[in-house]
């Protein structure tokens, strides 16, 4: 099964049958997860807060995912995950237990990370590999000197703010900017597209095969190989 493929084929069904209808940002209030990401916004970052004096030793994107090194081919931008696809990285899951907690309320949500874009980063123009999930950012801790941190989808620029939800579609083109001096972090999932039930199915069997495949199973096992050095490190 090539995913590209497949999701070319299905990008149009989706987006048609889409229960929400086709935009670039959605209402975060449509959302189930948004009122309680929302308002248990400060344990979220209580949490992140015990484990951010580590950043530096975050895994840098590109070492995670090669294939889309075009995104990014630097530091500056790190991820810490806490489920891929619906692949959970356990060790980091029990440091975060009220933010699991959380998140495993909603099936919906099949992935998870936080996310370290580092100051002075931009994030080149890219599109999401698979139009089965829409993008869903916590903002944590947004600094906001200057012009900020900006988040540009479709040419429709938002603001990150700290405690807020966005969700939008990253199948149209986007590209991220910390125009600022330190670290911008957001708690990052994947939403499953709102879709009639027979197209629900279908994506998330789609998800759960695509775990299988190379253009996910190299980023998972290399995080997974992350995972363990990072925490042996601390022994």
């Amino acid at each position: 099964m090539n995913t590209w493929f497949v999701d070319n084929w299905l990008r149009p069904v989706f987006v048609r049958n889409c229960l929400l209808g086709t935009k670039a940002y959605y209402k975060s209030k449509d959302f189930g997860p948004t009122a309680e990401l929302e308002s248990r916004f400060q344990e979220i970052l209580s949490e992140f807060n015990l484990i951010k004096h580590r950043i530096d030793d975050f895994s840098p994107f590109q070492d995670i995912s090669p294939d889309q090194v075009y995104i990014s081919n630097d530091d500056k931008w790190k991820m810490f995950f806490l489920m891929s696809a619906g692949y959970r990285f356990n060790r980091s899951c029990q440091e975060f237990p009220v933010t699991m907690e959380i998140l495993d309320k909603y099936p919906e949500i099949v992935s998870a990370y936080f996310s370290v874009l580092g100051p002075k980063k931009m994030l080149n123009p890219h599109r999401g590999p698979w139009s089965g999930v829409f993008r869903m950012h916590l903002g944590l801790i947004i600094p906001t000197e200057g012009k900020g941190c900006t988040l540009v989808n479709n040419c429709i620029p938002y603001k990150w703010k700290a405690g807020e939800v966005v969700v939008f579609d990253d199948t149209y083109e986007h590209f991220a900017v910390n125009a600022t001096n330190e670290d911008r972090i957001v708690l990052f999932l994947d939403i499953l597209r709102p879709l009639p039930p027979f197209w629900h199915v279908i994506n998330k069997l789609l998800i759960m095969a695509a775990r299988l495949l190379p253009y996910f199973r190299e980023p998972i096992k290399r995080h997974a190989k992350w995972e363990r050095e990072f925490y042996a490190s601390e022994e």
